[in-house]
């Protein structure tokens, strides 16, 4: 039985609180359960206080046994930050001042080009895009079919990153970008021309993430993740084409995690699909959650299979 765990963004001390509450021991230095094993869906470093700590618990669960972990966008973010281009002068992530701020306190805690930044990242690389399992399906922000079958097609049918792709993966534009940022980041729709908003970061956005779990919602309103009503008020009512955003199957249920979820309680999307992020690192909000589903082999999602414990920051906003 396997339970799931939304992103940590350094929050070290909310995670073993909530591995804890789960029924996990702390054992000669790593985390485990006697009949049980965690998913990870991704997203282990930045923002949050204690980067070093968060990634060796989830390593050391992962090389023991008594974890499986997942890439999530930081994990791919950091790993293109880490890599030179192949003309030796810039890195395919650049070293802009967003990208340097983003990454801080990563870099706090791991600096550029240490020993230990370098095992972090050369661990990085060993995280697969996505689990599919009887039970279930996890992915970070998108399960995407067409997607992963292009990811699939340069990185085999594990979805390990291979060096010799890393720089057509992170070429804006290339089919291997389009499929990393739909199942990293999300599957996105343009907005009306004119149209844009800020988004958490503080970035002038004109494009928006959609919803591609309900297949229930169909235009443009429905499916956009915003909460800006203004700019949801400039969306069409018209029905998106079926090949504009390829809807969930709901074959098995999939869990993912990225999209900074806001709820007093967890609850599930669908029937097959639910978020596991809400905003653990998330300083301006006062009920942020570190949150896990228990996945017992039902073929359907359950509100009561939730666990959650408060971010540190809870109560402070």
């Amino acid at each position: 039985m396997y339970d799931l765990i939304g992103d940590i963004h350094g929050h070290a001390d909310e995670l073993k609180e909530l591995l804890t509450k789960l029924g996990y021991e702390n054992n000669d230095g790593t985390w485990s359960h006697v009949s049980r094993k965690v998913v990870f869906l991704g997203d282990y470093i930045d923002r949050g206080p204690k980067q070093r700590e968060s990634v060796a618990i989830v390593r050391s669960m992962v090389e023991t046994g008594n974890a499986l972990a997942i890439m999530g966008n930081h994990e791919f973010n950091a790993i293109g930050f880490s890599t030179l281009s192949s003309d030796g002068n810039s890195y395919l992530r650049p070293h802009s001042a967003n990208n340097l701020k983003q990454h801080g306190r990563f870099l706090e805690e791991f600096p550029f080009g240490s020993p230990e930044y370098k095992d972090a990242i050369a661990w990085f690389k060993t995280l697969p895009m996505f689990l599919e399992r009887t039970e279930f399906r996890a992915v970070h922000a998108c399960y995407h079919l067409r997607k992963l079958q292009v990811i699939r097609k340069y990185f085999g049918p594990d979805c390990l990153l291979i060096d010799d792709y890393l720089e057509h993966a992170f070429t804006r534009g290339s089919d291997l970008y389009i499929a990393i940022e739909t199942c990293l980041k999300g599957l996105e729709i343009d907005l009306p021309e004119g149209v844009s908003y800020l988004d958490k970061d503080g970035i002038e956005r004109s494009n928006v993430r959609c919803n591609w779990w309900d297949p229930e919602r169909n235009t443009f309103k429905e499916v956009a993740l915003i909460s800006d009503e203004a700019v949801r008020s400039t969306l069409s009512d018209e029905e998106i084409s079926a090949g504009t955003i390829l809807k969930y199957d709901n074959l098995k249920p999939v869990l993912f995690g990225h999209y900074w979820r806001v709820s007093n309680k967890p609850r599930k999307l669908t029937d097959y699909s639910a978020c596991l992020d809400y905003s653990v690192a998330n300083k301006d909000i006062s009920n942020g959650k570190l949150v896990a589903y228990r996945l017992d082999g039902q073929s359907r999602l359950n509100d009561d299979n939730f666990v959650h414990v408060d971010s540190i920051y809870a109560g402070n906003a």
